[in-house]
């Protein structure tokens, strides 16, 4: 009976070891592989699984000694340094990389570049699920169970969180809510802390001089009214002092869809934005079905990409407030695709309530 509590007790503390090494490598790598995606559109969920599970969490003889995190092997292109290592036979050629960095990259162009894989990018960046069955489809491992083992890991750490995100921070953020409290640095390796400035602001100089005023009296009584009024207007400017709004990059968030969008703040206009964010006029009014400039409003999705004709559920219960558009913006379907789905006219709006389809057509009743 001892000797089996023994053996429970080990196999409890390994396991328990065994997870906080794992969460370990998510806290140092989550960063790299949410950069990966955005430059590669590879979900960061499954880099991170995939990471996970070829390195054991980081402890793999690969990951120690070649930097190899993904369990590469060398192929005839392969020119750099190598290891030997047993796999699927025995001293197998994988690939050797200088950083994590060189094999996080490698493993992105090992995907991108490939034509057995390229159907996966025709998924959702949210659909991990997809892509860890096309993985598995397309050769990446040898394992019957490969997509399931990802999968579940991916559940299990919430991995599925960093798909959604865009900066830095967010990444930040996202790691201490799931897994608690971690050092900065760990996360962000390149983090500095802000110096903070104080700058004295000097009230500006009164000068003796008086506005020169518009005196009446002395204008002739033939010069015309207009004149006066213009010259009014022109002095009315030169004391204004236009303030242009700063926008923040690091606003930018990723739609479930896998568009990027803002929440528009209040008094900021179309023409700001386009220019913050070098997208054109027109093409923000048409990604986001705006017939005018001044229909946007504060606090509304605005997209810096073209909705899908899909949103990102199969259907939406309508709620109090809701509109076409809003819900349009809200799920990043387009807003003619949206009635057309719903079997409903231009113009007209569901009723509190109602559930309105958002992949597939209405059913006709």
């Amino acid at each position: 009976m001892k000797k089996i509590f023994l053996l429970a007790l080990l196999s409890v503390y390994t396991l328990t070891f065994a997870q906080d090494r794992e969460v370990e490598y998510i806290q140092k790598y989550a960063l790299l592989a949410v950069q990966e995606m955005h430059l590669y559109k590879i979900p960061a969920s499954i880099t991170l699984a995939q990471g996970i599970l070829e390195t054991g969490g980081g402890q793999s003889r690969l990951a120690e000694q070649a930097n190899n995190h993904f369990g590469i092997k060398c192929k005839k292109e392969w020119l750099g340094e190598s290891l030997t290592h047993d796999d699927d036979a025995p001293g197998e050629c994988f690939r050797k990389y200088n950083s994590v960095e060189d094999s996080y990259r490698d493993h992105s162009k090992f995907l991108a570049e490939r034509p057995y894989y390229r159907r996966l990018f025709g998924l959702e960046l949210t659909d991990y699920e997809g892509w860890a069955h096309g993985l598995k489809k397309a050769g990446y491992a040898t394992n019957p169970r490969y997509a399931y083992i990802l999968i579940d890991k991916i559940k299990k750490y919430s991995l599925d969180k960093f798909d959604y995100l865009n900066t830095e921070d967010d990444v930040y953020n996202q790691v201490v809510a799931l897994y608690g409290p971690v050092d900065r640095k760990i996360v962000q390796p390149n983090f500095k802390e802000e110096e903070k400035v104080i700058v004295a602001i000097q009230e500006p100089k009164k000068e003796n001089k008086e506005e020169p005023k518009v005196v009446t009296e002395r204008i002739k009584e033939n010069k015309d009214r207009e004149r006066v009024e213009a010259l009014a207007k022109k002095s009315e400017k030169k004391k204004r002092v236009e303030r242009p709004v700063v926008l923040n990059q690091q606003r930018i968030r990723l739609h479930p869809i896998g568009r990027k969008y803002i929440i528009v703040n209040e008094g900021e206009t179309i023409p700001q934005i386009a220019k913050a964010y070098n997208v054109r006029e027109s093409r923000l009014l048409c990604y986001n079905d705006l017939d005018d400039a001044k229909d946007l409003s504060a606090g509304q999705y605005l997209f810096l990409e073209k909705k899908r004709y899909k949103g990102s559920k199969e259907t939406y219960k309508v709620q109090e407030g809701d509109s076409m558009y809003s819900i349009s913006q809200k799920m990043g379907i387009r807003l003619r695709s949206l009635y057309r789905k719903n079997r409903m006219e231009r113009g007209t709006e569901p009723k509190v309530g109602e559930v309105l389809y958002l992949r597939s057509r209405k059913p006709r009743s």
